[in-house]
């Protein structure tokens, strides 16, 4: 098959799918609003189906720098320099599940002290059918002040259909 009768999407591992590709450009599993196009597919397709009005800019490394540097800022939410509850939030929201290896279930906890902040996860080690036979692990993330991932570990494993004393 070749590369233009292939389907333009990528697969969760950053590779191009390899289903054969319908009249649009996609497999039948994918489409144009799929978050995994590959972008300099999208516009190759773009540019040969007439659709150039699309602002497609070419930045600059500066241009980058100043884009890369005011996305760190927006997570910089409290504008002293440090951290707020829900930058902190976004920040494990976005870490955990490379961090472990399993899919976030839940924020438990997240509490500020002396050196940064304490977030307590849980994440699902493994998944059944029904789903309060889950396998659930209670994890502690440690975030220094300025949002770096600095430990995580272990606080138990349970059944997610287990009752807990509180």
């Amino acid at each position: 098959m070749s590369e233009a009768d292939q389907c333009r999407a990528l697969t969760d591992d950053g590779e191009r799918c390899t289903r054969p590709a319908q009249d649009d450009g996609f497999c039948y599993q994918h489409d144009s609003d799929d978050e995994t196009i590959d972008g300099q597919n999208e516009e190759e397709a773009g540019s040969e189906n007439g659709d150039e009005d699309e602002d497609v800019s070419d930045n600059s490394p500066d241009e980058e720098e100043a884009e890369d540097s005011s996305e760190s800022d927006e997570s910089d939410e409290s504008g002293d320099g440090e951290f707020d509850v829900m930058a902190v939030r976004k920040t494990v929201e976005d870490v955990a599940n490379d961090l472990v290896g399993h899919p976030l279930d839940g924020i438990i906890e997240i509490t500020e002290d002396d050196d940064g902040w304490q977030v307590v996860v849980e994440m699902v080690e493994r998944s059944a059918v029904p789903d309060t036979q889950d396998i659930l692990g209670q994890y502690a993330i440690a975030l220094s002040e300025s949002g770096d991932v600095t430990g995580y570990r272990l606080r138990e494993r349970y059944r997610r259909g287990d009752s807990q004393e509180w």
